[in-house]
Order: structure tokens, then sequence, then C-alpha cells
């Protein structure tokens, strides 16, 4: 028989999960709305956190209805990823719309914020498809259950054990291996996949030290800097390269569009200056994102920002007898985000 985590361990993944599930509750209402694209994006990050601590934890999760949760929580990130990507488009659009240096660009990149404002009507269908599932699968409930109870035992029980910092060492070391396994591949600037790979390492990379940061106080604050930083600019970088890639297949389907409905292609050229001008800029922008990104790696080396993480984490292990929680001095006694 697999031998259940110590107490505290549990404990401390109860805390964290039912944080998330508060998280989530509240920005429902907000994202059903649709009224405030930043509840979309907040409930996404709190749900690829939930994702997190689901996988950290699974030895904490009942044996049977972990995976169901999980799958029930990967869903839910799906449907909120993609209607955050479509929002961050139409306001990229848009921004570049009202600062075009010649109205003839205009009939283009007004076409184009229609089509990405269709897309984004169609994904809140599925994704209010996706909240209902959510709410109405009961597993919220089973969730709230299943660590309820554990979780108000946070008081009676120690947390701060040498099994947890373990654990937390054990994890981040490991998430930050696959993170950093891209680092000679994305000197080739045109191995767009592996820097899409690094991106999700690196988003990966934060959630788990998110995860931990409770258990050292103040002093996970500059690596998680670190991380979404080097998280925003390889966000950047993918969304020049969905641009670069989505943006001829664009005109082709509005040629169609045009002659499928009038039989000709009456004037569907009057797009493409706006779109080739859209395209040239997001070409340059990459260039100029990704050069921002290597120079910042290179630093981030030199300051030692790794090695830096990593005696941190150790520092508990030097005297397992006198582990003593860092985060005790802001009096913190159970898992969560700063």
């Amino acid at each position: 028989m697999k031998q259940k985590p110590e107490e505290s361990i549990r404990i401390f993944a109860a805390g964290l999960v039912l944080k998330q599930l508060d998280v989530l509750n509240v920005e429902i209402p907000r994202v059903r709305i649709a009224r405030d694209i930043e509840a979309v994006h907040r409930m996404r990050v709190s749900s690829r956190r939930m994702r997190a601590v689901l996988d950290i934890f699974q030895d904490c999760l009942p044996a049977k209805r972990g995976p169901i949760w999980q799958q029930t929580i990967r869903k839910l990130t799906g449907a909120l990823g993609a209607a955050r990507d479509t929002d961050v488009q139409i306001v990229s659009v848009a921004d570049t719309i009202r600062m075009l240096p010649d109205p003839l660009l205009k009939p283009g990149l007004r076409r184009l914020l229609l089509r990405l404002k269709q897309r984004r009507a169609k994904l809140q269908s599925r994704l209010l498809t996706r909240l209902e599932d959510f709410e109405t699968s009961g597993h919220v409930e089973e969730m709230k259950a299943a660590f309820g109870e554990i979780s108000a035992r946070n008081l009676e029980v120690y947390l701060y054990t040498p099994e947890l910092y373990r654990r937390s060492f054990n994890k981040i070391h490991a998430a930050y291996q696959v993170f950093s396994s891209y680092e000679e591949k994305v000197r080739d600037p045109s191995n767009v996949s592996d820097l899409h790979a690094m991106r999700i390492a690196g988003k990966n990379l934060r959630y788990v030290m998110e995860c931990f940061a409770t258990l050292y106080s103040n002093e996970l604050k500059q690596p998680l800097g670190v991380m979404r930083s080097a998280q925003d600019l390889l966000g950047a970088i993918h969304d020049c390269d969905v641009w670069t890639m989505e943006l001829p297949g664009f005109l082709d389907r509005e040629r169609e569009r045009t002659i499928a409905y009038f039989g000709r292609e009456r004037n569907s050229g009057r797009f493409e200056p706006g779109i080739r001008y859209f395209l040239e800029l997001k070409t340059h922008n990459r260039e100029e994102y990704y050069q921002s990104f290597i120079t910042r790696w290179d630093e981030w080396k030199t300051e030692g920002i790794w090695d830096s993480l990593f005696q941190v984490l150790q520092v508990p292990f030097f005297n397992e007898k006198d582990v003593m929680p860092r985060s005790m001095i802001d009096q913190i006694r159970i898992g969560g985000n700063q």
C-alpha cells in the first residue's frame, strides 16, 4: 500500500487548494458577464495555480477523485486560455488602429478586429459551458469537503517539517531543470517551438515556486520577479509568432469569403495594406522581445539568480533538527501565495 504523506504536507496542500477554490468562485460571476477582461486573466492564473497544486501534491488527493478533479480544472483552464488569448489579440489590434500612420491601413485591421470579436463571442459560449460544468459537477464541493477538515488543523500541527522543505526543494528543482533545459535551443531565434516550450515550462516553475513561497518569507521575491519577467518576454515572443503564422491565412480566408459572397473579389485587396503593416510590426516587435529576453537571461545568470535560489532552498537541510520556517517572521501559518 502506498504510504500517505505526513500530516503537515497534507495540511499545507489543503490550504493551497482551498485558497484557489475561493479565487475561482469569486471570479466566476465576473467572467460570466464578460465586462472585465482582467477577470478572465485572474481566473485563468488561478486555475493554473490550482493545477500546479494538484500536481505537486498528487499523493494528497483521493486516489479515485484526484484525477477527475485535475481533468475538470484542465478543461476550465483551456477555455479560459482561449478566451484570454483572444482578448489580448483584440487589445493589440485596437491599440494599433488608434496609432496608424495612414488611413489606408485601417480597412484591413478593422476587418481583423471584427473577426477577432466574432471569435471571442463564440469562445464566450464555450467558456460559459465550462463554467456551468465546473459549478454543477459537484467537484468544488468534493474538494472543499476533502480538504476543509484537514485544513482546519493547521493551528494544531506544526507544518514546517523537513519533509515539507524537502518537497519544496525537489519540486522547484525539477521544474527549474525543465525550464533551463531549453537554454541552448533558444539561442537560435528561429526555434519557435522551443521558445514556446520554454514559456510553458517557465509558467510551471513560477507556479511551483508560488506554492512554496510562504515557507521562505520574502526570499523568493526576487526569483519570482525574474520568472514573471521571463514569462512576460517569452509570452510576447509567442504572441508575435502566432500573429506571424495566422495573418497570411487571414488574408486568404477573407479573399475566399468575398468571392463566396459576391462571386468576385470585389476590392478584397483593400485589406492587404493594413494586414501587411501589422505583420511587419509584429515581426519587428518579435526581434526586440527576443533580444531583450536573451540579454536579460544572460544578466540573470551573471547575477547568480538561480544559484541564490537554490542556496535559499537548501538552508533548511543544514540542520534538520532545527528547521524553522523563515515565514514565521510574518506569522504565516499555512500555505498560499504572497
